[in-house]
């Protein structure tokens, strides 16, 4: 757990998982009648960890364009140019999103910020949608893989040290499937975000919360994977 929250990710994501689970309880109190002494206290705690993460976020763009760069000597395929624009965005999202911060901590006040924090909204939309297509391909070429070992001949499958092999390599690929479908879960419940703050379709705000803590929690899941191993 300390090897965990010792990332900067790793609080990250501890910390939108509070934010949207007060957003949620938010929500929950306004539409049953909650106290007025209640809604105020989570409107000013959500506003400090937005704040909060907004401000580590600083400096996060730079991450997405080294990242971009990195990508451009991979081998061409689908897979390639969705980290591409997903990182482009990204950057793009996140400099409108750090112009946020210096608008609502003080530090900068800007008359545009409606237009900037709906920026902000549209390319977070669009990184969002790259993500979903490269978690779709990516799960296609799984599945592909998937398929082709089990429709292997049974000649092939009488060879015990390859029947060995195929066993691995299933077992490897339906992991990884099942965390396509996790991602892919995660993206869109995200995905709902913006679509409801950029007036596509409003969603309200007790299922944005549950979205929202549903997500929280999926790339919580991943950091700690990623950062302890699957334990």
């Amino acid at each position: 757990f300390f090897k965990y929250i010792n990332t900067t990710t790793g609080r990250d994501k501890i910390n939108r998982t509070l934010q949207h689970t007060f957003k949620f309880l938010l929500a929950y109190n306004i539409k049953y009648n909650g106290k007025e002494e209640t809604i105020n206290w989570i409107k000013n705690v959500i506003k400090n960890i937005q704040l909060s993460r907004k401000f580590v976020r600083i400096g996060k763009p730079l991450e997405h364009v080294n990242t971009f760069y990195k990508t451009l000597t991979i081998k061409d395929d689908f897979s390639k140019y969705c980290v591409l624009g997903r990182n482009f965005v990204y950057a793009i999202y996140l400099t409108f999103d750090m112009m946020v911060w210096f608008h609502k901590s003080g530090v900068r006040k800007h008359e545009n910020i409606k237009a900037i924090s709906k920026n902000a909204q549209r390319f977070w939309l669009i990184g969002i949608i790259f993500g979903i297509m490269n978690e779709s391909f990516k799960l296609k070429k799984t599945t592909e893989k998937i398929a082709s070992i089990t429709q292997l001949s049974p000649v092939d499958e009488k060879d015990p040290e390859i029947q060995k092999r195929n066993a691995d390599d299933l077992k490897k690929l339906i992991e990884k499937k099942r965390n396509h479908y996790l991602t892919l879960t995660q993206h869109f419940c995200d995905f709902v975000h913006p679509i409801s703050s950029l007036g596509f379709y409003k969603i309200e705000p007790i299922y944005l919360g549950l979205f929202g803590i549903t997500s929280s929690i999926l790339g919580a899941r991943a950091q700690w994977i990623k950062v302890n191993g699957k334990k």
